[in-house]
C-alpha cells in the first residue's frame, strides 16, 4: 500500500486504489444506508448507485488535492505531527462545507424518502467523516510509512558512506606510504632536534587518536576538526617545510559551527597528494569561512604521472553531506585553482 500510494513528481499513484476503492466506499455506503436495497426497486438501486459513487468521487478527489497540499507543506517525517493537525482542520471545515451543498442538491432529488433538511445535513456530515476519514487514514498511514522506510534507507546509506569514509581515512593514515614519510621524517630529525622529534611523535599521535575517538561520528565541532587538521598538516610540513603554505581565515568563536568529520583533512590530503610541491612551486592551501560555507581552496599544480585520481574521497563527501543536511557540496575547477565549498551545520545546541 505504501508503494502504491507513494508521492512522485507527478503527484500520487493511486489510479488503481481510487478505481477500486470509489465504487467499494459508495456500495458499503449503500448497504450501511437505512434503506435496504433489496426491499427498493432496480431502478431506484441503480440510481442510487451511481448517485453514492459520485458523491464519493467527489468526496475522494477533493480530499485527495488537501492531501497532496498537506505533503507539499509539510513533506518531512518530523512534520508529521503539523500535517495531520492541519488536515484535521482543514478536513472539518471542508466536510462541513461539502455537507452542506451536497444536502441542499440531495433534498431536491427524487428519493423513496424525504427527511428534514437538518436531518439529512447530519446524516450527509456523518456519511462525509466515514468517507473522508477512511481515505485520509489510507493515504496518510501509507505516506507515514513510506517516509519511515525511506528515512531507515537513507539511515543505512549514511551509514554505508561513514564506513566508506572511515576506510579511505584509515588507508590513507595508516597506508604505509603515510607512515613511510612520517617515520622517515622522524629518522632525520631525532640526531638534529630531539625536542622537535618529541613534538613530531606527539603531533602524530594525537592524529590517530583523533581518528579514533570520531571516525564513528555524523558531525563535530569546527574548533575540533582545526585542532585535528592541525597536527595532521604539522606532520606534513616536516617533509614540505615553507613549500606547504596553510591559510586560515575563521571566525574567532568556532563552537556553534560543525562539519562532518574529517572533510577537511581528506581536501587537505587530496590537495596534498595531486599538486606539485617545490621550492619554486609551493601549494597554498586557503581555508576559510564565507556565510553558510568553509571553503577549502588552492592553487592547482597537478602531477602529471605517478599519481592515479578515483575521486573516491570527494564522492564520499559530497554523498554524506546530501544525507546529513540535504545540502549540496559545490566543486569548482579552474585553470589555476580547485576549490570545495562545504555547507557548514550550525549547531543546535
Amino acid at each position: 500500500m505504501a508503494t502504491v500510494l507513494k508521492a512522485n513528481n507527478k503527484g500520487l499513484n493511486d489510479k488503481w486504489v481510487r478505481r477500486i476503492g470509489i465504487p467499494l466506499v459508495a456500495i458499503l455506503l449503500l448497504m450501511s444506508s437505512d434503506i435496504i436495497p433489496v426491499v427498493i426497486s432496480p431502478k431506484m438501486l441503480i440510481y442510487k448507485i451511481f448517485r453514492n459513487i459520485f458523491y464519493v468521487f467527489c468526496y475522494w478527489e477533493s480530499n485527495r488535492m488537501i492531501v497532496l497540499y498537506m505533503r507539499s507543506k509539510y513533506p518531512d517525517l518530523k512534520d508529521t505531527s503539523k500535517r495531520i493537525a492541519m488536515h484535521i482542520v482543514v478536513f472539518v471545515v471542508f466536510v462541513l462545507v461539502a455537507g452542506f451543498l451536497i444536502t441542499v442538491i440531495n433534498v431536491n432529488l427524487p428519493q423513496t424518502n424525504r427527511d428534514p433538511f437538518l436531518s439529512e445535513y447530519k446524516d450527509m456530515v456523518l456519511r462525509s467523516v466515514l468517507i473522508l476519514g477512511l481515505v485520509t487514514v489510507i493515504y496518510e498511514c501509507a505516506y507515514y510509512f513510506g517516509l519511515y522506510e525511506q528515512s531507515l534507507y537513507e539511515s543505512e546509506r549514511l551509514k554505508k558512506e561513514s564506513l566508506i569514509s572511515q576506510l579511505e581515512l584509515l588507508r590513507n593514515q595508516i597506508s604505509p606510504h603515510f607512515l613511510f614519510n612520517s617515520l622517515n621524517a622522524l629518522i632525520t630529525l631525532v640526531p638534529e632536534d630531539p625536542q622537535l622529534s618529541v613534538l613530531f611523535i606527539q603531533r602524530l599521535s594525537n592524529v590517530y587518536r583523533h581518528v579514533l575517538n570520531y571516525n564513528g561520528k555524523n558531525v563535530i565541532s569546527l574548533e575540533t576538526e582545526k585542532n585535528f587538521l592541525d597536527d595532521y598538516i604539522f606532520l606534513h610540513q616536516m617533509r614540505f617545510g615553507e613549500n606547504l603554505m596553510i591559510s586560515y581565515h575563521l571566525p574567532e568563536k568556532l563552537d556553534h559551527l560543525q562539519v562532518i568529520p574529517f572533510t577537511l583533512q581528506m581536501l587537505v590530503e587530496n590537495a596534498i597528494k595531486h599538486n606539485i610541491i617545490s621550492k619554486r612551486k609551493p601549494l597554498a592551501i586557503d581555508i576559510r569561512v564565507t556565510k553558510n560555507f568553509i571553503i577549502v581552496s588552492n592553487n592547482l599544480q597537478r602531477k602529471t604521472s605517478g599519481v592515479e585520481s578515483t575521486n573516491t574521497g570527494l564522492r564520499n563527501i559530497v554523498t554524506r553531506y546530501e544525507l546529513l543536511t540535504n545540502k549540496i557540496v559545490n566543486i569548482l575547477a579552474t585553470s589555476t585553482e580547485f576549490t570545495v565549498s562545504l555547507p557548514l551545520i550550525i549547531s543546535q545546541e
